[in-house]
């Protein structure tokens, strides 16, 4: 949930989510060895497994960027092993993962170190072969993407869950992800199952990001500056100069207010209308250079709000930012930067009166 100051008209859209997408990419084959696991291969009976996701109690979401023949789009690394099939990857619990993504198409994968750039994070490594059924076994077809959906909600969501403290938040910036071998790999006997978490644009695409999932601040906030275009419930970074609906002023966490229950979203507007109107006046040059400039921008000040269930899975950022209400209650396009020029539905903001001076 999203909450506006009462000096404009107040848009009140529900808080942006990700929508799921399907996105399409043919695999592409690197025949040689990439990097090692960081930890040992853990293998699992997926008896115990089941149990655990069954458990888990979070909505599971799947990454759906897959070939048009349903494999995954990861690149399969060669490991010489005698006495099973050769698997895609060296990965397991706690690998990050990237790979180039060449327009649809995704390749070279590789295991890198959690504090570089990666787009995958790896919560439990699984082995289909010991699913307690013949489903996957040598001749079986690889999961169309309605059972790897199903796969998810069964063998990932509780290991991820686990993995990630026992907490996921269900609107923040983590997606419960699977990821299977390439079709080739598939042929020749790998029934390696990934589970881990991605973060995604508005479009499905996993973002590069940097630092450890597990244990982090999993609330969804962009930097300041950044400014956000929203569409429905969703909402995507943009670049300023083309149309978007608020520009960030500020990183806030609310734990520096808020500890222990949940603060209600009265209350965190009640604190983050101080808070986010100081930045504002900040942000535009601060002392009474800054006041006059966002009296004369007609532009307000902004927030979004925490929801129970995200404080209760550790989530505690929020944004502060500038944007301009429309009367119907929608957010106006802006364009430009709210500091060098910029314009509120294609025109810039009307003259204000002048007003008295401060005491």
């Amino acid at each position: 949930m999203v909450s506006m100051s009462s000096e404009t008209p107040s848009p009140s859209p529900e808080r942006p989510e990700q929508t799921e997408h399907t996105e399409h990419a043919e695999p592409v084959v690197q025949t040689e060895s990439a990097e090692r696991p960081l930890h040992p291969r853990r293998r699992r009976v997926l008896k115990t497994v089941l149990v655990a996701a069954l458990c888990g109690g979070v909505a599971a979401a799947m990454y759906a960027v897959v070939s048009p023949d349903g494999s995954s789009p990861v690149v399969p690394e060669k490991e010489d092993v005698a006495s099973e099939p050769a698997s895609f990857t060296d990965a397991d619990e706690g690998s990050c993962l990237n790979w180039t993504q060449d327009g649809e198409v995704t390749r070279d994968i590789v295991t890198v170190d959690c504090a570089q750039p990666h787009r995958f994070e790896v919560a439990t490594r699984e082995d289909l072969s010991q699913y307690p059924s013949s489903e996957f076994g040598e001749d079986a077809p690889q999961p169309n993407l309605e059972r790897q959906s199903q796969l998810t909600a069964e063998l990932c969501t509780g290991p991820v869950t686990e993995y990630m403290g026992g907490k996921l938040d269900p609107n923040g910036r983590y997606t419960i992800s699977p990821i299977l071998p390439p079709a080739e790999g598939w042929a020749e006997g790998d029934r390696t199952l990934l589970c881990g978490v991605m973060e995604t644009d508005v479009d499905g695409t996993a973002e590069e990001v940097t630092g450890v999932a597990a244990g982090a601040d999993q609330s969804r906030f962009s930097e300041v500056d950044a400014c956000v275009r929203a569409d429905g419930n969703t909402a995507s970074e943009v670049p300023c100069e083309q149309p978007h609906s608020w520009q960030v002023t500020k990183v806030v966490n609310l734990g520096d207010n808020f500890d222990g229950a949940w603060p209600t979203v009265d209350d965190q507007n009640k604190w983050l209308a101080g808070v986010c109107q100081a930045a504002a006046v900040d942000y535009l040059g601060g002392g009474d250079a800054g006041d006059e400039a966002l009296y004369q921008s007609t532009l307000a000040p902004f927030w979004t709000s925490i929801a129970e269930d995200s404080w209760n899975a550790g989530s505690r950022t929020v944004n502060c930012a500038l944007t301009k209400g429309r009367e119907d209650g929608s957010f106006a396009d802006l364009a430009g930067d709210v500091r060098n020029g910029f314009t509120i539905d294609g025109n810039p903001p009307e003259p204000q009166p002048a007003r008295n001076p401060k005491k």
